[in-house]
């Protein structure tokens, strides 16, 4: 298949604004931006009038934008009794069925959090609804992209970047970030210095693209029971482990 290269996110730093922040549940204000369902994700701007929005100070702690002047916030848990989430979304650019793409992001816990969760992921649909009004508890999804990998994120003074990968079945047109296990099944890591029980993180740099390997091989004969070596390179490594797998379809003329 044909790949697009450039990153399929439009204002994946979150610079791109049509009214600085006011209050709390305004991530409409970033262009193109919004809360999936009914939990009512933030914006951070440094033009923001309130604190309780404002980069670096916020009601949430004191964060510098991983990149220019702002970034989104969720909470991902809510308590063990608590199903809340919050997300955010947006129209991408297609992708392209068969590609392989990686999905890189910023992430730090926001000072005023008692606890990390481990259970941020990405989830990329194309026939589904936009948005959805309610509710507000976790997404019963199973998201393409999963960061459990690097544990519950824990640091609250720098931005961790994390990055997976996967080979996109569909011309997936939307992208959902947040948290993705329910009450049941998340783990949690208490952390010092927190005034509330809650996990809350900002998310910053948001990136998907593609995954180019590149190779080049000449016009050869080749029959049943035939063994030969496909040399290659590819742009962006793959995540996720010693589990990737190369597929090479063979054809004639």
């Amino acid at each position: 298949p044909v790949c697009a290269q450039q990153n399929m996110v439009p204002n994946g730093d979150f610079e791109d604004y049509t009214t600085c922040p006011t209050a709390f549940s305004q991530t409409m204000n970033c262009t193109g931006w919004y809360s999936y369902h009914g939990g009512t994700s933030d914006y951070f701007n440094a033009c923001a009038s309130s604190v309780n929005v404002g980069v670096p100070t916020n009601y949430f702690g004191s964060q510098y934008a991983a990149h220019g002047n702002a970034y989104t916030g969720c909470y991902t848990w809510g308590g063990s009794s608590v199903n809340y989430k919050e997300y955010v979304s947006r129209v991408i650019t297609a992708m392209t069925p068969g590609c392989a793409y990686d999905v890189s992001m910023s992430i730090t816990l926001a000072n005023i959090s008692g606890n990390a969760s481990d259970d941020i992921g990405v989830y990329f649909f194309k026939n589904g609804p936009a948005t959805l009004s309610s509710p507000s508890s976790c997404l019963s999804v199973t998201p393409q992209i999963s960061y459990a990998s690097y544990g519950a994120i824990t640091d609250k003074y720098n931005w961790t970047r994390v990055s997976a990968s996967f080979v996109a079945d569909s011309a997936y047109d939307h992208i959902v970030i947040g948290g993705f296990k329910d009450i049941n099944n998340i783990s949690v890591t208490p952390v010092s210095g927190g005034s509330n029980i809650f996990a809350y993180y900002y998310f910053d740099s948001i990136v998907v693209r593609l995954i180019k390997i590149r190779f080049t091989y000449p016009d050869t004969l080749l029959c049943a029971g035939d063994t030969f070596s496909l040399p290659y390179t590819v742009d962006t490594s793959f995540h996720g482990g010693t589990g990737n797998q190369l597929r090479v379809q063979l054809s004639n003329a």
